[in-house]
């Protein structure tokens, strides 16, 4: 499964990040998946999982507070497609991300190679069956 992040606050709105590692960390650490540099956003704020069939969750780290559609969560929460994440100063817009085909290109030249070569070998036996 994947997801996507998109800033939506003010000068820092910016293109969609696209994650399907989890845990994914945010906060305003290094060593964060997503680092957010804003006012109220600890060093790790928030850490989205895969929860299986419960879809992807949102914990804020220790005593953080997350804002929900703009409703002050200070415990594990569900997310739906469309969700407004607050982490202090910052907003982040919630998406699952479209599920795209992967590019088979080069798997499908190795089979038409692989096909290539078994019918010259065909051919070649049949040359060498007929001499």
């Amino acid at each position: 499964m994947k997801i996507r992040l998109e800033r939506v606050d003010g000068t820092a709105a910016g293109s969609p990040i696209e994650a399907s590692r989890f845990p994914f960390t945010l906060g305003q650490a290094k060593s964060c998946d997503l680092q957010i540099v804003a006012k109220g956003v600890w060093d790790t704020h928030l850490i989205l999982d895969n929860a299986g069939e419960k879809g992807i969750t949102a914990t804020p780290i220790s005593d953080a507070l997350i804002m929900i559609n703009g409703v002050s969560q200070g415990k594990t929460v569900r997310l739906k497609d469309g969700d407004l994440l607050g982490l202090g100063a910052a907003k982040l817009r919630f998406w699952l991300a479209p599920l795209g085909q992967t590019d088979r290109s080069v798997f499908d030249a190795l089979i038409w190679i692989a096909l290539l070569l078994l019918g010259l070998g065909q051919v070649a036996a049949i040359a060498w069956l007929l001499k």
